[in-house]
C-alpha cells in the first residue's frame, strides 16, 4: 500500500487492449438519438497546443468561448440530430473545424479539440458510464498526442520505481484508447513512457486524483514545444472540472566543432550535455527544466560567457558550439522533431558548424535539393522526402568542385526524422548522419 491508496487494481476493459478513435465517439453507445427532437448537454475541451483559446458554435449559435488550453468550458444545452458543430479560434470567424454529428438525447457529452496549428482535430466522449463502486474509480486513457507514438501510461506511489510497475494503459497508439480501466480511488504519481521501453520517460507528474466512484478520461497531449516527444495530460472527470498536467521539461544536446579539434564542455540547468569532448562532437538528448535555463560553456579549460537560452516545454533543441575555439560562438536550433504528416515520408535537414567555412551548404537527396545556401552556424529547414533504402546524399559548397560528403545507400525509413551534421574544419570537414528518431 501507499499513502492509503490500495495498489492491487481490479480491472475491466469496455474495449478490450488498446483501440482507435475511429468513428470519435467514445464511451457509450454511440452518438445516435432515438427521435429528432430533445437535447444533450455539450461542453467543449481544449487539448490543442496550437490554439491558445478557442470557441464553439452549433447550429449558429456561441455555445462556448474563449477556451483556453488545458480547460474546459460549461455546458450548453445543444440538439441531438445532425448538428452542426464548428471551432474557431476566439475572434476569429473562420473554421478550424466544422463536423456534423447526432448526439444522444439526454446525455451529457464533451467535445475534445486537439491537435497542431493547422490540422485541429476532434472528438466526443460520451458521459454516460455508470459510476464505479465506492472506494474504486474508473479511467479510460486517450492518446491524442500522435506525434509522441505509441505510449504506456503508469499510476503509481509518490517515491515508487518503475521497475516492477505494471502499466494501467499499455501501447495506446497516437488517435487510440485504453480503458476503462478499474483502479482503487486515491492519489498517484502520473508517469508516461515510450511503449515498452520505462527508461523513455515522456512525462512524470505527481498529485493525479481519483476520487471514489469517479469516471474520468485521462488525454494525453502535446505541450506548446514542437519536440513531439514530450507529453502533457489533462485529467477529465465525468460531468466534473478539468485538471492540467503540464510538462516543465525540454529536451536538449551539444554539438561541439571549435577549430582544431576543441575540447567543448558544455551544462544546461546543472545537467551535462557534453563533457570535455573533442570536435567535433554530438552529444545525445537530455532533459532540461523549461524556461530561461542557465548555460555554462567551456572551450579547452577557457569559460566561455553565453546567453541563457529559453526553451519551450515539450520542445527540442540543438545547441550548436561553432566557430574559432579561442572565439566560439553558441547557436540554438529549434529541432521539429514532430513525425512527418504523409506516413511513407521521412524528414531530414542540414545543419552547418564548420569552423571557418564561411560560405553556405547545400543538401541534395537522390540528386533533388533538400537544403539551399544553409549558412554556417545554422541548421535548414526540414525537407520531406520519400523513405527509401538507398538513398543518396550529397553536400556541396559553391567554393568547391567536389561533394564534401556523399552517402550512396542511406538507408532513411519511413517516419524517420533526420540530420546531416557537417562539423570539424575547414581544411578537413567531416559529416555525419544521425537518426534523430
Amino acid at each position: 500500500m501507499f499513502r492509503g491508496v490500495i495498489l492491487m487494481r481490479w480491472m475491466w476493459r469496455v474495449a478490450a487492449g488498446a483501440a482507435m478513435l475511429g468513428g470519435l465517439v467514445l464511451a457509450g453507445c454511440g452518438g445516435n438519438s432515438d427521435s429528432n427532437d430533445g437535447t444533450a448537454q455539450l461542453r467543449l475541451i481544449n487539448a490543442s497546443p496550437g490554439y491558445p483559446s478557442l470557441d464553439l458554435t452549433v447550429d449558429d449559435a456561441k455555445k462556448a468561448t474563449a477556451v483556453t488550453t488545458g480547460s474546459a468550458s460549461g455546458y450548453a444545452s445543444v440538439g441531438v440530430s445532425s448538428i452542426s458543430t464548428v471551432i474557431t479560434s476566439t475572434g476569429s470567424t473562420t473554421a478550424l473545424s466544422t463536423t456534423t454529428r447526432s448526439l444522444t438525447k439526454d446525455v451529457s457529452h464533451t467535445l475534445v479539440a486537439y491537435g497542431w496549428a493547422g490540422a485541429l482535430k476532434t472528438a466526443v466522449i460520451e458521459e454516460n458510464v455508470s459510476a464505479a463502486d465506492t472506494g474504486k474509480a474508473k479511467l479510460m486513457v486517450l492518446n491524442l498526442a500522435a506525434d509522441a507514438g505509441s505510449v504506456d501510461v503508469y499510476l503509481t506511489g509518490s517515491d515508487e520505481s518503475l521497475d516492477d510497475a505494471v502499466a494501467v494503459a499499455s501501447g495506446v497508439a497516437g488517435g487510440g484508447s485504453y480503458g476503462y480501466t478499474g483502479l482503487s480511488s486515491g492519489t498517484y504519481r502520473l508517469r508516461v513512457t515510450g511503449y515498452g521501453d520505462k527508461t523513455d520517460l515522456r512525462l512524470d507528474v505527481q498529485g493525479l486524483s481519483l476520487g471514489s466512484t469517479q469516471v474520468a478520461t485521462l488525454m494525453i497531449t502535446h505541450g506548446v514545444g514542437s519536440g513531439g516527444v514530450l507529453v502533457n495530460a489533462l485529467l477529465a472527470p465525468q460531468t466534473g472540472a478539468v485538471v492540467a498536467f503540464s510538462n516543465t521539461l525540454a529536451r536538449a544536446r551539444v554539438v561541439g566543432s571549435v577549430s582544431g579539434n576543441g575540447k567543448v564542455t558544455a551544462t544546461l540547468g546543472g545537467t551535462s550535455l557534453l563533457a570535455n569532448a573533442t570536435s567535433p562532437a554530438i552529444g545525445s538528448y537530455a532533459q532540461v527544466s523549461a524556461g530561461s535555463t542557465v548555460a555554462t560553456l567551456v572551450v579547452n579549460g577557457t569559460a566561455v560567457t553565453v546567453p541563457n537560452p529559453v526553451l519551450s516545454a515539450g520542445g527540442d533543441y540543438t545547441l550548436l558550439v561553432w566557430g574559432d575555439a579561442a572565439a566560439p560562438q553558441l547557436t540554438v536550433i529549434t529541432d521539429d522533431n514532430r513525425l512527418p504528416t504523409v506516413t511513407s515520408n521521412a524528414k531530414i535537414r542540414l545543419i552547418h558548424g564548420v569552423a571557418g567555412m564561411s560560405s553556405a551548404l547545400t543538401l541534395t537527396t537522390d540528386f533533388s535539393a533538400a537544403a539551399s545556401n544553409v549558412a554556417q552556424g545554422t541548421a535548414s529547414a526540414y525537407a520531406n522526402v520519400a523513405a527509401s533504402s538507398a538513398m543518396r546524399l550529397d553536400v556541396t559548397s559553391p567554393l568547391s568542385s567536389s561533394a564534401l560528403y556523399t552517402l550512396t545507400d542511406a538507408n532513411i525509413v519511413a517516419k524517420g526524422l533526420y540530420t546531416v551534421f557537417v562539423l570539424g574544419d575547414s581544411s578537413s570537414p567531416s559529416a555525419a548522419l544521425r537518426k534523430d528518431r
